[in-house]
């Protein structure tokens, strides 16, 4: 993406100032100028007025290989302030507190025994923050992903979106809301396997598979901000007795299927399903030959249609019954994607799974400062009196 030195585009140009080094750091004013077009002066107002709120750092100098001068050597300043992640689930709302780097500092897990109101979920927050010491102040924004679970999909978006408002004025502060496999494409763009990548599609496997997709380092968002509900593809032409419905992939291979797969077979309820190895649990081996041909059709589908430079495969199964999935996936299904010639692989799965999610929820607070569509996911109460860094990255004023 390329900048503009005309004044009026002062909003632009910190967006794309500010992403080049939270992806390219350490990174050079030089190296910016040939990246994004901009004069040297732009690049030096935009640089001093994040380093006005310490959200940038200069942190050594790279030596030119000619006679030029030295150049400082900027990065994101990952103390600058903390992010807030909020997970709600079925079972439990996971309250955690990030680095803007997505490097966790704490977090809390509280089981539901039944659904959370704003009320509640602000007072779990403030005792959370309390209890390890952290200034409300220093929090630039939280993120928020509801999962999914059975029911109308529209539905629980709107729902999702009357608890962003309600808790942006309860926490008081501006909270971005996305779907989980959207939160995680934006932490492995912006710090994880997708830095150099331009297009790539993430699937999350939660209690509903989605996706997320990326094209020109852009999370595309659908009508009503709906998009990604790959699970609900159809995957076999066989019709469900009761509904008469095609198969979709959620009745397959999502956890909500794997719960349902293992009860029915082992006649027990309550099994910690990420626990599930298939080398050890004949139960969760024949779940993965089950999950494994839908799951490969689906991709055939993301890749015929998008052909997207990787897909990037996450989510909450264990790392063993991921581990396994995946590997009876191959060999994939031939499609266009395997075309010319590859810089990167078809499918990576993600490292450290279990931190990505609550990462991605964190990362949504700086992710929607970067890029003018992606500031359609923060909700701001009306009420909210923002500090010098929110009205510098979110307001574009000082």
């Amino acid at each position: 993406m390329k900048g503009s030195n005309a004044k009026q585009n002062k909003a632009t140009n910190l967006r794309l100032v500010l992403s080049q080094i939270v992806t390219l750091g350490p990174i050079s004013r030089a190296e910016i100028a040939r990246n994004t077009q901009l004069t040297k002066q732009t690049i030096t107002n935009m640089v001093e007025a994040l380093l006005s709120v310490n959200l940038i750092a200069e942190v050594g100098i790279k030596r030119s290989e000619g006679a030029g001068k030295p150049s400082k050597m900027l990065c994101l300043n990952k103390h600058a302030a903390y992010t807030l992640a909020i997970r709600i689930t079925a079972q439990s709302l996971e309250l955690s507190v990030h680095y803007l780097n997505g490097e966790c500092l704490t977090k809390s897990v509280i089981n539901l025994l039944q659904g959370w109101t704003p009320e509640q979920i602000a007072h779990e927050f403030n005792h959370f923050i309390n209890q390890h010491n952290i200034e409300h102040k220093m929090i630039l924004a939280a993120g928020l992903c509801v999962h999914p679970s059975e029911g109308d999909t529209l539905m629980q978006y709107q729902s999702s979106l009357a608890l962003q408002s309600a808790l942006s004025q309860k926490l008081a502060m501006p909270i971005a809301s996305e779907t989980t496999a959207s939160a995680c494409a934006a932490y492995q763009m912006l710090f994880g396997e997708a830095k150099t990548l331009h297009s790539f599609t993430y699937i999350h496997i939660g209690h509903k598979i989605e996706a997320a997709v990326v094209y020109d380092r852009q999370i595309m968002l659908g009508q009503n901000g709906l998009t990604g509900a790959l699970g609900e593809i159809f995957v076999t032409p066989e019709t469900n007795q009761t509904t008469g419905e095609l198969g979709t992939l959620n009745q397959f291979a999502s956890v909500t299927s794997l719960k349902q797969y293992v009860e029915q077979q082992s006649k027990v309820s309550g099994i910690h399903l990420k626990l599930l190895d298939p080398r050890e649990h004949a139960v969760c081996k024949r779940w993965i030959a089950r999950a494994t041909e839908p799951l490969r059709i689906a991709i055939h589908t993301l890749e015929s249609l998008l052909n997207t430079q990787s897909i990037i495969i996450g989510g909450d199964l264990g790392e063993a019954c991921l581990d396994g999935l995946i590997s009876e996936l191959r060999p994939f299904i031939p499609s266009i994607a395997q075309l010319g010639e590859r810089s990167i692989v078809r499918l990576i799965k993600v490292p450290n799974q279990e931190l990505t999610v609550l990462a991605g929820i964190s990362t949504l607070p700086l992710h929607a400062s970067l890029n003018e569509k992606s500031m359609q996911t923060l909700y701001f109460s009306p009420t909210f009196i923002p500090s010098r860094l929110q009205k510098l990255i979110y307001m574009h004023t000082e």
